[in-house]
């Protein structure tokens, strides 16, 4: 999720006329492509002759046409060639003098790449082709001589097997045999029938001016200018999302080749606004990923309001929910959501999801430098620098999304590629037991790789500056030959942050915490589990509040294995200033299999309402994540688990 301003929160329709082109809406019910479609070039059968053959020499032809019918009233059915470029123009965006669009530096030109293409007679589409890598199309088709015509490209591209054309730069020829759907949408539509089906969505294209069938050369561009108080054309912005998506796909396929990856909606328009409400208004409160209806749909919705918050050219706000779309789609994020900042002690769950999506957008376009542009005429906003390592007043660890984004920088940049980070999410992280954070990535990067693999070993010790943490990803130390674990069950990581004086807190505020609450799973045996330190709940230098509820220390974490076919995990007593387990709702409980809720338990009130229990089916020897959520202070809690 997008974060908005310094403290970096988690964040018209109408006829566009172009240069070359016009930029229209087009529902996306009547965009199938048709083969071929006729149009009057047949012989009209009821006036064709039919002659006797005769013995003479000279004989007659089977077929005549009526010396009456006049050449005019014959169609000529032919067969045309018509091939061009496709362009974008955009705005670069700058940190000279604080985040903003360089206007001044004047707009730039861009194919538009892999976008379908369509000759269309009115209504009708009657050929399509597609854009290569740089922007080139070529359709053959037939049509009836002096037909009009006219050239429409579409803000979409779909390949079912994508072959790499050769035609684009070495960084974007990685997929052969990959499958996409990307479409760019226009969400505030206010239409009940396009909000639960985001096929009705109306769908960005670009038309060229009418001409009559011919073989000749079309080139359009889709435009963008500035004239310092607003744009005077902007059809350039879907195509600009649709170029950050397909880069995405490309990083994706340095890892595989042949990804399938499932449709996207990205849902924009200049009616999109930093205000909540109904995002089919424009009320999108920010840029995010999300999912929609039963089909779990994969949508974008991305901000596009002049003089509020336009994101369409911040080229890395884009690649980061792009990069939560592959967490969803491709690999697994068990991130919670909600609002962040660079200096929070977070749920490793969320951090871990936010530093991939930073990290992912400089890997996506080989640029370290996050800008956020927004505000009046855009040019306020705010930078991230990915590769900086944390300061020393910082947060760090699993606990961090600025250790997390630069730890995952160091990684990609030691190789060049995204082939190993992608290889772990998709293969390793994406089945543990364990939850998605940096702990579990790097235990199987280096479980797969080798300790000295890719500078993990020194970014992770000494850039994150967690002393020997290196030892929390095996059991004891991680010296000869190491045993990798995901649990950091000999608690490396708490002792060093207790050890060392850390803080959880916000900006510097907040008391240091024993070990046993930093340990980022505590492991639950069968029967009674007595309260330690890390049995608690605690807001740190946080005001109690519900938008600090994906903060470390709300949400505390556990493993079980089973033993049987059944097993319950409960908290049986709470301890917090005379309350008890029926007169407030202060804790809920959720338990987990491989990132999936296997049981629940949000009783608000009742026996349960601070003393959660929930029962599940298990398998034996299985191991289970438990999550203990709090809603307010809790000095300590105990468990039971049964059998």
């Amino acid at each position: 999720m997008k974060r908005v301003g310094p403290s970096l929160v988690s964040r018209h329709t109408s006829s566009w006329l172009v240069a070359s082109g016009v930029l229209v809406l087009l529902g996306l019910s009547a965009c199938s492509p048709q083969a071929e479609q006729g149009g009057g070039g047949a012989v009209c059968a009821a006036n064709v002759v039919v002659q006797e053959k005769t013995e003479s020499e000279q004989q007659a032809p089977i077929f005549s046409i009526p010396p009456s019918q006049s050449e005019k009233e014959i169609g000529t059915f032919a067969t045309y060639t018509i091939s061009g470029r496709a362009n974008y123009r955009y705005y670069e965006t700058t940190d000279a003098g604080g985040a903003q669009i360089d206007y001044a530096g004047g707009p730039q030109t861009s194919p538009i790449r892999r976008a379908i293409v369509q000759v269309m007679n009115g209504t009708t589409p009657i050929a399509s082709g597609v854009t290569n890598d740089l922007g080139d199309y070529t359709i053959t088709f037939d049509v009836t001589a002096g037909t009009s015509i006219f050239i429409r490209v579409q803000s979409r591209s779909t390949f079912s097997s994508y072959t790499a054309d050769g035609a684009g730069a070495a960084s974007t020829e990685n997929c052969n045999g990959a499958a996409w759907d990307i479409r760019v949408v226009n969400n505030a539509t206010n239409n009940s029938a396009s909000q639960a089906d985001p096929n009705q969505r109306p769908q960005y294209v670009l038309d060229s001016s009418p001409i009559v069938a011919a073989a000749t050369t079309v080139n359009l561009t889709a435009d963008m200018n500035w004239n310092g108080t607003t744009y005077t054309s902007r059809s350039g912005a879907p195509f600009a999302l649709l170029d950050t998506a397909l880069l995405g796909v490309e990083t994706a396929c340095q890892g595989r080749a042949n990804i399938s990856f499932p449709l996207l909606y990205m849902n924009w328009s200049a009616d999109n606004t930093t205000s909540s409400g109904n995002r089919y208004q424009g009320n999108i409160g920010t840029s995010f990923f999300t999912t929609e209806g039963t089909a779990k749909n994969a949508n974008l919705y991305i901000l596009g309001r002049v003089g509020v918050d336009t994101d369409e050219l911040d080229k890395h706000v884009v690649a980061h929910e792009f990069g939560h779309f592959l967490e969803n789609k491709i690999y697994r994020s068990d991130s919670i959501g909600g609002a962040h900042s660079l200096s929070d002690s977070l749920d490793t769950r969320l951090a871990f999801g936010e530093g991939f999506g930073n990290a992912f957008s400089g890997i996506v376009h080989n640029d370290d430098l996050y800008i956020d542009t927004s505000g009046a005429a855009q040019a306020s906003g705010f930078t991230i620098q990915v590769s900086a390592a944390p300061a020393a007043n910082d947060d760090r660890g699993p606990w961090s999304e600025k250790s997390m984004q630069y730890f995952l920088w160091r990684v990609w940049s030691a190789r060049g590629s995204f082939d190993r980070i992608h290889g772990i999410l998709e293969n390793y992280q994406k089945t543990t037991p364990a939850v998605t954070n940096g702990l579990t990535f790097t235990s199987y990067y280096l479980q797969q790789h080798g300790m000295n693999a890719d500078d993990v070993q020194s970014t992770w010790t000494n850039g994150l500056q967690l002393n020997s943490t290196i030892n929390a990803i095996c059991t004891g130390d991680c010296g000869g030959t190491p045993t990798f674990e995901l649990w950091d069950s000999d608690n490396n990581l708490g002792a060093d942050y207790s050890g060392s004086g850390r803080r959880y807190r916000q900006g510097g505020a907040g008391s240091a915490f024993p070990a046993a609450f930093w340990q980022l799973y505590r492991p639950l045996v069968s029967g009674a589990n007595a309260a330690t330190a890390h049995d608690q709940i605690h807001f740190g230098g946080y005001a109690v509040s519900a938008t600090h509820l994906n903060k470390f220390g709300l949400r505390r974490l556990y493993y079980v294995t089973a033993t049987g076919s059944s097993t319950t995990v409960r908290v049986d007593s709470i301890s917090q200033s005379g309350k008890t387990c029926t007169n407030d709702d202060l804790l809920d409980m959720a338990v987990y299999r491989q990132g999936t809720l296997v049981g629940l338990d949000e009783a608000t009130s009742g026996a349960t309402a601070s003393c959660p229990s929930v029962t599940f089916c298990s398998t034996a020897g299985q191991t289970y994540v438990v999550e203990v959520a709090g809603f307010g202070r809790v000095t300590s809690y105990s468990l039971t688990v049964s059998p």
